[in-house]
């Protein structure tokens, strides 16, 4: 996978995610994968995927947003299979978890979803760009809940949204309080828990 086999190259990435113990896992879209470096390291390990762009659960087309757990399982955004697929440790195929039923608009599907974030209770929070809206999904659970819809809150600017959402970020604070990165506006919406958003200031 990757260049020469080496996972000491990233050729594009969305997504990054720094565990308790200061290893850095990198969501190389470029290279259908994500790699795992260990404090340190000048070159990566294979944490999900093959190298290899596809539809398989071996395979990643497209990875975004990722997220570790205390157990060490790995969270990816696979945006072009428009699912979210969990990695155990030294696994050689994913798990699905959310979307994965094709691109749609429906409670089990997810359309282009580029971010994700986990509470302390398990549930996924995950950014689903193309549908303009957070879905909710608790563990053990395919069928999504919507927690945020761009079009209820500003109808008249969902396309203005949605390309905000595809390369944005996500995060939940201990409060419950959901954060978008804007990236193109330096903007950050705060969804608080889970209310009508706000802009908040400028990086």
């Amino acid at each position: 996978a990757g260049v020469n086999g080496s996972y000491n190259t990233i050729t594009s990435s969305y997504g990054l995610f720094v565990d308790s113990s200061g290893t850095l896992y990198v969501s190389d879209s470029g290279q259908a994968r994500v790699t795992k470096w260990l404090r340190y390291a000048v070159e990566g390990t294979l944490a999900a995927g093959n190298g290899t762009s596809g539809l398989s659960l071996a395979q990643l087309n497209d990875p975004r947003g990722i997220w570790v757990d205390g157990e060490g399982n790995l969270f990816v955004v696979d945006c072009g299979n428009h699912r979210v697929v969990k990695w155990s440790m030294n696994a050689t195929s994913g798990e699905l978890v959310a979307g994965g039923q094709g691109q749609g608009p429906f409670a089990v599907q997810l359309n282009y979803p580029t971010a994700i974030t986990v509470d302390g209770y398990g549930n996924l929070y995950i950014l689903d760009a193309g549908n303009q809206r957070i879905q909710q999904f608790v563990p053990g659970s395919l069928v999504g809940i919507t927690i945020f819809d761009i079009s209820v809150y500003h109808p008249s600017s969902t396309n203005w949204w949605q390309s905000r959402m595809a390369s944005g970020s996500m995060v939940m604070d201990y409060g419950g309080n959901l954060y978008v990165v804007d990236s193109s506006q330096l903007k950050l919406l705060k969804i608080s828990r889970i209310s009508e958003p706000s802009c908040t200031g400028k990086f």
